[in-house]
């Protein structure tokens, strides 16, 4: 499962949830304005940007997380 955490008025988070789609990529978006908590555990691992995508759940591995419209980690999700 892939989550995305991102705000409105967010250009990189726009462009994230649109590739997705586009590329049929499920996902859940969480939107940090409308859920403090979520952005509170984004902050407790370190996150200062967003959109933060996590694989999984799993925000504190930065293997499996990332921030920003990153085109290559999003390509890698198809393979």
């Amino acid at each position: 499962m892939i989550t995305v955490y991102s705000k409105p008025r967010c250009m990189q988070c726009e462009m994230t949830k649109m590739w997705l789609t586009q590329n049929k990529i499920t996902f859940e978006a969480v939107d940090v304005e409308a859920n403090p908590g979520a952005l509170e555990l984004l902050r407790h691992y370190g996150w200062q940007t967003l959109p933060v995508v996590a694989i999984d759940d799993e925000i504190s591995d930065n293997s499996k997380s990332w921030s920003g419209f990153q085109i290559d980690k999003l390509e890698s999700l198809m393979g």
